[in-house]
């Protein structure tokens, strides 16, 4: 199988209970009543064994037959009727004719409720149903919903233990198998399993169908071994239940013949599936889908062989049935695309190969843009995990295979473009629709949202304290589920506010690029290998590629090589730079990284030096103008960089932007302990880890003040909160600021394993949702924030005086240009592959802001305040958000005292690059504002006179003030 889990669910779904329909003599009417009954009974009992045979033709006419009767001696509403026609939707569905199904089984649903309330467990089983059929014709959003809701109805009414709660924890695990969600599919068949052991025996046919779906899910994880013991015992079940040519046991036969395959046994997996493929023409239509997924399996095991010729052949009359019988947007259509699209890599069919893999491509991206509507963030993350292949493939087709063709380099350029970062973009989309809705409602979930964030943060920041460690569990896991819940309703909501978009396209991207600008699009993938390995099975070891796209003419590109190397020199090099001994030279480790990443994109470049940067993996972490280049200069005074997530930022800038609805708000100095007077002398500066911090203080950064002032005279209006005012709340509270500028103590905490203690409690061991809770602790997103007042006090509540990147991530900055965080390491976080860096940078996009100024090491807070003074000046001064901090960079390099790249480098500038359109203060409008004495910052690292500068600053905007009323009047 060339693909792995592409587009593939588990082989074989769960199904309804096929419903014996009998009704005895109750009826008090004429004998021929009775003698209808008695015959649509037998009609139903013969239906039946045949589909215990396989015989699914032949048991619809009779199920047609004895529904007809059951009508007309019973009406079109008794409870009997909605069994027939529920039973009947099975088999139209088992027969693939979906929509026949359909209405059956939605006939059947309102009988039921109507007859038996809303809340019966039959009405569940109408319910599961319909799940199935929808999972089956790739409806995940609709499947889920109906799953939910059938399982809680027979949760309640049958208790936890019943037989038809297993079928409905299994449809939900296909479910959430099918979405990437594996964990908690592996959680869901394992209690089906469990319930069916001890309710049916070990070897009832209905335990072989939870054991194969689990394999499945394994397969998709990659856990070849345990997959085929499960697989195995399945089948040994299935073949001791069923008549050797039952379709149950050709989908067994298929499921242990693929993991054969995946381990190089031919010999033996061949005949498995030539075996199921005889079994299901025999009992199911010619056209069936389980008849093409045999063909797609048989495809992949001559693909690998090198049997192109029949691998082709199968593959094509795969793809057609699927196509007709699913529908042209199926996964399973673009599962047997990718497979087309891998052999015609293998013939050297290149033009054949990028038209079949961007056919593929476009139809998972459709599916994406559904799937991405709805669901929780951890949700949105695993379906776009199941896409990771297709992204992969679409990259080495070009790299690898051909890289002279237009065409290829197109395909792979629009691929990332579509899905990097695309998590992120759903998220901030869900946010921002419920943001700026009408409906309180709205605004309630997500003031209901933002309060869980908070709490979840207090929970890990301040750890168990004393109490023990199954209660501490048990907390975090509420908590965790809170979050799941109320994400998941956002993206419900606020998809009904969203229209549909557009699919990103090259062109669109490429006219968005500024004229003497390029994008440089980075990306890791994995080479894609013609003949699979039994480990690692068609993929190698990740690779780094670089993309260069101008405002006009072709896509370039370079392939940096082998992602382990580059990422050691990115490491290197950071470490370099954090080195406060400024004795130590950091330009042999920036000579390397260049050497590895930009020394190959500068000759793609060519004269350009505006350049978008849009990176992948631990490539974010990396200030791009410290490498030098083969003439030991600093890129910085070369090139302007623009960080971007991704190129389709360029698209998002240009077509969306919110108002600012208040005045720009600066926060400095906060007063960590109860007044501003500096803590004991155990206090640190240094970010520690969260479940920490309880032990730790921190010192008061006075000097930040003036830094406040100074800011605070370019923009007219602005708020200032200093001290025991500079609180957590303070910040959550806005609404849509101008710019948000916070100069304060800012963290970024190594992940750490979960103490032993929370996971060993004698008597009670942590459950799913426990563990769950406690990875959470270690999420990035709460290993990354900043201290602001009262943070040696760590108080309960809301306001603990820490600001974590979760909890910023709820706070309203649609309509915020710009966002300043002066602070130490507030640019870092996990870099993940595909979408971008979790910690304060991602939380600052999903909240709204257009534009975030960040660190990437520990800074000298003196040499910040007089960074920030100056970036601010020159953005008074007309300049881009990108170029004035360029421009600053530029001048302290030019001085001998700040000339080492530790001082200058450290601050990056993402998002929109552009001039702030706003009213700001010209920097003479600002001296005169000021006062002769200024903000008094000109000895390094010295403390400012503040309060001399806060009375000139208050003196200048009176004055200002005034001049401006009497303009008006």
């Amino acid at each position: 199988m060339v693909m792995g889990a592409i587009g593939a669910g588990p082989a074989c779904a769960p199904t309804s209970e096929f419903y014996m329909t009998t009704v005895t003599s109750d009826l008090q009417g004429a004998t021929w009543r009775t003698a209808e009954v008695d015959e649509a009974n037998r009609l139903t009992a013969e239906a039946d064994a045949r589909k215990a045979q396989g015989g699914y033709e032949g048991a619809i006419p009779l199920l047609k037959r004895a529904l007809a009767l059951y009508e007309n001696v019973l009406g079109t509403n008794h409870p009997t009727v909605a069994k027939a026609l529920s039973n009947l939707g099975v088999l139209y569905r088992e027969r693939g004719d979906y929509a026949q199904a359909e209405q059956l089984h939605r006939r059947a649903l309102a009988m039921r409720e109507k007859a038996l309330g809303p809340d019966h467990p039959v009405v569940a089983a109408s319910l599961n149903d319909l799940s199935v059929l929808y999972r089956t014709r790739g409806n995940y959003a609709d499947a889920e919903s109906l799953a939910e809701r059938a399982l809680a109805l027979r949760e309640k009414a049958l208790g936890p233990d019943h037989p038809d709660v297993a079928e409905s924890l299994a449809t939900l695990a296909v479910l959430c198998g099918d979405k990437g969600d594996y964990a908690r599919s592996e959680s869901l068949h394992k209690r089906a399993l469990a319930i069916r052991e001890d309710a049916l025996g070990e070897g009832h046919p209905d335990v072989a169908l939870s054991l194969n779906d689990l394999a499945a899910l394994y397969r998709a994880k990659r856990d070849y071994a345990q997959a085929e013991l499960l697989s195995e015992r399945a089948l040994a079940i299935q073949e001791r239940a069923f008549p050797p040519d039952h379709p149950a046991v050709a989908l067994a036969l298929n499921n242990v013949a693929v993991l054969y395959g995946k381990r190089g046994d031919y010999a033996r997996a061949e005949p498995m599936h030539q075996r199921a493929l005889a079994i299901q023409r025999k009992a199911l239509a010619p056209e069936h889908p389980h008849v093409a997924q045999t063909f797609h399996f048989l495809a992949s095991l001559y693909l690998d062989k090198g049997d192109y010729a029949r691998a082709e052949a199968l593959s094509e009359r795969a793809l057609a049935i699927r196509q007709k019988a699913l529908g042209p947007s199926h996964p399973d259509v673009a599962q047997s695309l990718s497979n087309l699209a891998a052999l015609y890599i293998a013939q050297s069919r290149i033009d054949e190969a990028v038209k079949t893999a961007g056919l593929a491509t476009d139809i998972q991206d459709r599916n994406a843009a559904a799937v991405l509507a709805t669901g929780s963030e951890d949700q949105k993350r695993s379906y776009m995990s199941t896409l990771v292949d297709q992204t992969h493939l679409d990259i080495a087709l070009h790299i690898q295979h051909a890289p002279a063709t237009l065409d290829a380099a197109r395909l792979a350029l629009t691929v990332l473009f579509r899905r990097k970062g695309r998590v992120l973009d759903a998220m901030t989309g869900n946010f921002a629709s419920l943001r700026l809705s009408r409906d309180p409602g709205d605004g309630a979930l997500i003031a209901r949202l933002t309060s869980v964030y908070s709490q979840l943060a207090a929970e890990v920041s301040r750890g168990p304290q004393n109490a023990p460690p199954a209660q501490y569990r048990e907390r975090l896991a509420a908590l965790e589920q809170q979050r799941e819940a109320l994400e998941a309703e956002v993206g419900e909501r606020s998809a009904s506010f969203r229209a549909e978009q557009k699919p990103v396209i090259l062109p669109d991207v490429q006219a968005a690029i500024p004229e003497g600008a390029a994008l440089v699009e980075t990306a890791q993938y994995r080479p894609y290998h013609l003949r699979p390995d039994t480990r690692s099975g068609h993929w190698g070891a990740p690779r780094y590629v670089a993309y260069v796209l101008g405002p006009g003419g072709d896509p370039a590109f370079t392939d940096l090589g082998e992602a382990a190397p580059l990422e050691a020199a990115v490491d290197a090099l950071r470490r370099a730079l954090a080195d406060h001994d400024l004795t130590h030279d950091p330009r042999p480790a920036a000579r390397d990284l260049d050497r590895l990443l930009m020394e190959p994109v500068r000759a793609l470049l060519g004269d350009t030096r505006w350049v978008f940067l849009s990176l992948d993996g631990p490539l974010h972490l990396v200030p791009f103008g410290a490498l030098v280049d083969e003439e030991g200069q600093y890129l910085v005074e070369r090139y302007l960089f623009s960080y971007l997530t991704t190129g389709r930022d360029l698209l998002r800038f240009e077509d969306w932007k919110a108002a600012s609805r208040e005045p720009p708000l600066i926060l400095a100095n906060p007063a960590f302990d109860e007044s501003s007077a500096p803590s004991a002398p155990d206090a640190t500066h240094r970010g520690v880890r969260s479940i920490d911090m309880v032990t730790q203080r921190l010192l008061p950064l006075q000097g930040t003040t003036a830094e406040a002032r100074t800011i605070a005279a370019f923009f007219p209006e602005s708020r200032v909160l200093l001290g025991a005012n500079a609180t957590e709340e303070a910040v959550k509270a806005v609404q849509g600021p101008l710019l948000l500028h916070l100069a304060t103590h800012g963290f970024f905490l190594p992940e750490q394993p979960v103490p032993a203690a929370l996971l060993t409690t004698p008597g009670h061991g942590p459950t799913l949702a426990e563990l769950a809770a406690l990875r959470q602790r270690e999420n990035p997103l709460l290993r990354s924030g900043i201290a602001l007042a009262g943070f040696n006090r760590r108080r309960s509540g809301s306001d603990d005086g820490v600001l974590t990147a979760l909890e910023t991530a709820g706070i309203d900055l649609h309509g915020t240009r710009l966002v300043v965080l002066s602070t130490c390491e507030s640019g870092l976080g996990e870099a993940t592959s595909g979408e971008g860096v979790y910690g304060l940078r991602r939380a600052l996009t999903m909240a709204g802001s257009e534009t975030q100024v960040m660190s990437l090491w520990q800074v000298d807070s003196g040499r910040t305040r007089e960074l920030m003074q100056a970036y601010y000046q020159r953005l008074a001064g007309g300049a881009g958000r990108s170029q004035a901090m360029r421009d600053v960079q530029l001048a302290m390099r030019a001085d001998p005292s700040t000339a080492h790249p530790n001082l200058w480098a450290s601050f990056i500038v993402s998002g929109d690059w552009r001039r702030m359109e706003t009213q700001v203060r010209s920097p003479e409008a600002v001296k005169v504002a000021m006062g002769p004495r200024g903000c008094a910052c000109e000895q390094t690292g010295g403390e400012p006179h503040a309060r001399g500068a806060w009375l000139a600053a208050l003196l200048g905007l009176l004055v200002a003030a005034r001049r401006r009323r009497s303009l008006r009047a």
